[in-house]
């Protein structure tokens, strides 16, 4: 099916639940939505302009999982329109702030080779991943998410400026919003003595004051997903709160030009969205030796050389189907990038692999988990280094 773009406007804090057991007493964080969540909504909105019934109906259910989604994705607004889509920060920039200098700047990691005497139990070819150059300080935190164009500076070995990031969006392009609730008494309608709970939502909203006036920017959300779905109010997420759906171009994610011709030696790739595979942290579509065959793209082969990630996410749900909670997974987080030499494959299908979904399972990969962003490497570039 065709697939078009789409601007996600939040009218109220977004709510969406982690899966974590709640009860009295207990706090419920802010949680970015889940790829799973952007491709339900889409799903439903399909479902009602055709009249399906996927809950009594096997193949109207079926139907409605074939379709495919990407995203969210947050997207940098101005008076309504977007500007640029923002991204996970690549697990190969480390923010280190030296104290010599007072300096603070994104230093590379790419996969080296262990320093004589040193090792590790990495699996067999796979290399360590080091600072490409020396460099001394202390890990810092800072933006999650960058813009698409700071990503692909990054991509072509271009220095990012953190300051720059931060000015336009501190550490994530959306407020939190905090609610109390209280329990109710269903005999009573009185509130219940020491029920108490809170509920964090992501507030989109653009009409914040700042000095001088009210703010020309503010945040919405960017998604891929099948073409036919009109312009209307949506529920996207806990509580029924209100989004405005509208179909959008999504220019502002495409590749450079010829980018693909660049990776015929190799690649990185940095997850989007969060992956989901069988081995854990590696796609289970990968052999013994770390090769095998991209999945959807026949012919692509390619062999893996270094990942570098950041600590897993776990992620459940409602099975609306079954009517049951789904089993909790571990996710590779968002912003893990993996180094591949290319063992056999065409322009034409290395161009495939920007947004592509490089999850496993093949519902997985059509709710849009594991998205990929490519970018040019090449191992021989580092002749020795590299084992």
């Amino acid at each position: 099916m065709n697939q078009t773009w789409y601007l996600i406007e939040p009218q109220a804090p977004l709510v969406f639940r982690s899966g974590k057991p709640f009860g009295a007493g207990s706090r419920d964080g802010a949680n970015f939505p889940w790829p799973s969540a952007l491709a339900g909504l889409l799903r439903t909105q399909i479902m009602d302009s055709r009249g399906l019934q996927p809950w009594s109906n096997t193949a109207h259910r079926e139907e409605l999982q074939a379709l495919s989604a990407a995203g969210p994705f947050p997207v940098e607004c101005e008076r309504g329109q977007p500007v640029e889509v923002w991204l996970p920060k690549p697990a190969d920039a480390v923010l280190l702030h030296d104290e010599g200098t007072e300096t603070t700047s994104y230093v590379r990691l790419s996969p080296g080779r262990f320093a004589d005497g040193a090792g590790s139990d990495l699996p067999a070819g796979l290399a360590p991943v080091v600072f490409e150059n020396k460099s001394k300080g202390k890990p810092q935190p800072g933006p999650a998410w960058w813009p698409t164009s700071a990503l692909l500076d990054w991509a072509q070995g271009k220095p990012v400026d953190v300051e720059a990031i931060a000015q336009r969006c501190s550490a994530q392009p959306w407020q939190v919003e905090r609610r109390t609730h209280v329990g109710i008494d269903r005999a009573t309608f009185a509130s219940e003595a020491g029920r108490l709970f809170q509920t964090e939502g992501l507030d989109f909203s653009p009409a914040r004051q700042e000095e001088g006036g009210w703010q020309d920017r503010h945040f919405a959300l960017m998604a891929r997903g099948p073409a036919g779905i009109a312009a209307g109010s949506v529920t996207f997420g806990g509580e029924r709160r209100m989004s405005w759906l509208s179909p959008h171009g999504g220019e502002s994610l495409m590749p450079p030009a010829g980018w693909a011709d660049l990776m015929a030696g190799g690649f990185a790739i940095t997850l989007a969205t969060p992956g989901l595979f069988a081995d854990g942290w590696k796609p289970g579509w990968l052999d013994a030796d770390l090769c095998g065959e991209v999945p959807g793209i026949p012919g692509l082969r390619l062999k893996l050389r270094a990942a570098a990630l950041e600590r897993w996410q776990g992620i459940s749900g409602w099975d609306l189907a079954a009517q049951k909670p789904r089993a909790t997974r571990k996710a590779v987080a968002a912003g893990a990038t993996y180094w591949f030499d290319v063992l056999a494959g065409t322009p034409d299908q290395l161009e495939q692999v920007w947004l592509a979904s490089l999850s496993d399972n093949a519902q997985d990969r059509r709710d849009g988990f594991g998205i990929a962003l490519t970018r040019p490497w090449q191992s021989t570039l580092y002749g020795d280094q590299i084992p």
